[in-house]
């Protein structure tokens, strides 16, 4: 198989890394994988992921089969070189197994042998994910995973539409994206222990098997003091960038009942995008992001109120933009941006939720000022042109964003109830070749110019691209 040049084109940020590059490419358009879901819904991340990414072949398993023509249509709209059907995955590659515990653990049941599983189970906010290469393994994980009763968020009054399952099923969904990839070009390190996660106190950590059964047995009782009560409705959130970390913020939002989403962006959809950018599509390449997304978003919530500002931030614009909105998640990929937006969140006391990705690696942190640091606290003034790699340089895997921008719609979530454990004090760091995270605690910087006790910046500056290549300031 030699790939077409519209392939290059659309694969463009896989093919300039060389741990995948062109054969890379081509061997995900020759795989094969197999999704056994709970439901339509909750698999949606994982299989927009999977095929924005180039797996040739999804075959798909639910226990709720409601939706999945729509899915289809969307799925094929977004990569015309994938196919997508529903089937019993016996000559799949390798097979994700995607619910809640109960339906886990009846999975296997499902099969008459074993193929190489990624695993992942969502329970509130909580869940996990594990990659299964040997069978007696995928028995032993099985064999301790408790009996668990549905998670709160499912008693919730009828008038509260936001549940946590929204965002487990977005991160673990991405994330099982990410793991298949790996999986199949053999690249890095797939998380063969079981990588626990907790949204709602950001906390993420690798469990052995001396710790497993432990951990799994104490989900109910962490389960039980994350319990969600909020109406989403009346909320308003900006979202500055469309691309690969607008797009999961703003899908994960629009799906959980966020009442209002201003969209910004000045581009117009690419082939180039759609290897990461899920809310667009190959019908709508050459209209303005902004205008592609309002679609998407609509499609999933008709009862979604959606500005769009099809144009780019300015000191002389972004005031008036913001003024509107309860917080704005930064989804942009160059320091102009992130730093006008910074200033402007300062002086305008809103909260600004900001991530970034680069190839495998990606960052994510809530800036809460006062109360916490800003990002000149981090980093005090715009780098120098070309000193550091851009995405368009160096590539991103296509689930990657995906994963930062879940996270950065839970972070929104929790701001805007006013519960649960944000990135306020700490920027949240993954490892996707090794799928490790970590985090690092962070503080208010006296000496800051901009926040600090005796600042040096009173009002919005001049903030100027610093990339050459017009393309390296597209908004990510």
């Amino acid at each position: 198989m030699i790939l077409a040049k519209e392939q290059i084109n659309r694969y463009l940020r896989h093919i300039i890394m060389p741990e995948i590059s062109g054969p890379g490419q081509k061997k995900l358009l020759e795989s094969s994988v197999f999704i056994y879901g709970e439901s339509v819904s909750a698999a949606a991340p994982a299989i927009y992921y999977l095929a924005a990414s180039g797996i040739g072949s999804i075959h798909c398993q639910f226990a709720d089969k409601a939706g999945f023509d729509k899915l289809a249509a969307r799925i094929r709209d977004l990569n015309g070189d994938v196919s997508i059907s529903l089937a019993d995955g016996q000559d799949s590659g390798l097979r994700i197994f995607l619910g809640g515990p109960e339906f886990i653990k009846k999975s296997k049941l499902a099969f008459a042998h074993f193929l190489p599983a990624v695993v992942a189970f969502y329970y509130g906010w909580l869940g996990g994910i594990q990659v299964f290469k040997a069978e007696d393994d995928l028995n032993a994980f099985l064999a301790k995973l408790p009996d668990l009763q549905p998670a709160a968020a499912a008693a919730y009054p009828a008038d509260t539409r936001v549940t946590a399952e929204v965002f487990s099923t977005c991160f673990l969904g991405a994330l099982c994206a990410m793991e298949a990839i790996k999986l199949i070009l053999d690249i890095g390190e797939t998380a063969g222990d079981f990588l626990y996660c907790n949204l709602f106190s950001m906390e993420f950590s690798k469990v052995g098997q001396a710790e497993l059964e432990q951990t799994l047995a104490g989900l109910a009782s962490v389960q039980a003091t994350t319990a969600l009560n909020f109406d989403l409705t009346d909320s308003k959130v900006l979202i500055v960038g469309t691309g690969g970390l607008g797009s999961p913020a703003a899908y994960a939002l629009a799906s959980a009942g966020v009442g209002t989403i201003g969209l910004v962006d000045y581009d117009a959809v690419e082939i180039s995008n759609l290897n990461r950018q899920i809310l667009h599509s190959g019908s709508r390449i050459g209209m303005p992001k902004v205008e592609s997304a309002a679609l998407f978003l609509h499609d999933i919530n008709p009862q979604l109120s959606i500005d769009t500002y099809h144009t780019a931030l300015s000191k002389e614009n972004i005031y008036s933009i913001l003024e509107k909105y309860d917080l704005v998640i930064a989804a942009v990929d160059n320091f102009p941006d992130r730093f006008l937006l910074n200033d402007a969140c300062f002086f305008a006391k809103k909260p600004m939720l900001d991530a970034g990705v680069l190839r495998f690696d990606g960052t994510c942190m809530s800036i809460i000022t006062p109360q916490s640091h800003c990002y000149r606290c981090t980093l005090p003034d715009i780098p120098s042109g070309g000193s550091t790699p851009t995405c368009a340089e160096s590539g991103v895997l296509g689930p990657l964003p995906g994963i930062m921008g879940f996270l950065q719609a839970a972070e929104a979530v929790k701001l805007l109830s006013g519960q649960g454990n944000t990135l306020h004090d700490r920027v949240l760091f993954l490892d996707g070749m090794f799928s490790h995270f970590g985090t690092i605690q962070l503080s208010k910087q006296n000496g800051c110019r901009l926040c600090g006790t005796n600042p040096a910046i009173h009002e919005l500056q001049e903030y100027k691209f610093v990339c050459s290549d017009e393309e390296d300031t597209h908004q990510e």
